[in-house]
């Protein structure tokens, strides 16, 4: 027993990635694509550079012309290469190399962390709502606020600074909120830097003295008085 424990570890291991596991599809890979690259790794890990297409195949199970189209096909869409080398005799040799698919798998792991970072944003965003209007949202008013960010592509940040106004103004509606979006999108607002920007502006020239004197009133002007009053 001992004996084929030693042989055993004396073949060494080969690590997959979960990554590889998780988004082969994605690559462009088939089940069979899969275990041709398993494969050929096993191979570079141990040194051997330059695998017998025809041990591979006996390793599947599958012709060794089989084997040969896929590695043509995987060289062809850029995810296996032959790259020439030296040894350390100065002696040119080939060898196979899966860094082309690493790095679009790279690319691919990048992506999905953007958007899995994308949806906590999302969570974070309907929690901040729910937390001003001290209650929970409702189901439509939850896709209408998705719908502001993935239809309208309104920046998180626009849309929270849309909500800060609406609260200023004690107005604890979607509509009143779809309103102002909808004012600065106008405008060509698209930042809540922008935003910002226009309302100091507004700001400033509801608080210039008229040049008459009509009847003051004590009714506090809404920040942003050109939407009209929700109904």
């Amino acid at each position: 027993m001992s004996d084929l424990l030693d042989k055993w570890w004396e073949q060494g291991q080969t690590i997959i990635e979960n990554g590889l596991l998780t988004h082969y599809r994605i690559l462009g890979l088939d089940s069979e694509e899969l275990i041709f690259v398993i494969q050929l790794k096993s191979y570079l890990d141990q040194k051997q550079y330059f695998p017998s297409m025809s041990e591979i195949g006996d390793r599947m199970g599958v012709k060794e012309s089989k084997v040969f189209a896929i590695l043509h096909d995987l060289i062809q869409r850029n995810l296996v290469a032959i790259n020439t080398e030296k040894d350390n005799t100065g002696k040119d040799f080939d060898r196979y190399s899966l860094t082309p698919l690493y790095r679009k798998l790279a690319h691919v792991l990048e992506k999905s962390t953007l958007q899995t970072s994308e949806v906590e944003k999302d969570i974070n965003l309907l929690e901040i709502f729910q937390q001003e209007f001290g209650r929970l949202l409702t189901p439509i008013e939850m896709q209408t606020i998705g719908e502001w960010m993935d239809k309208d592509r309104y920046q998180t940040e626009l849309i929270l600074e849309a909500l800060k106004e609406a609260v200023l103004n004690q107005k604890y509606s979607l509509r009143y909120i779809d309103r102002i979006l909808m004012s600065w999108e106008k405008k060509n607002i698209r930042t809540s830097v922008q935003a910002k920007e226009e309302t100091k502006r507004f700001s400033n020239y509801q608080e210039r003295p008229p040049v008459t004197q009509p009847q003051e009133s004590s009714e506090r002007i809404p920040l942003f008085n050109w939407l009209e009053s929700e109904e």
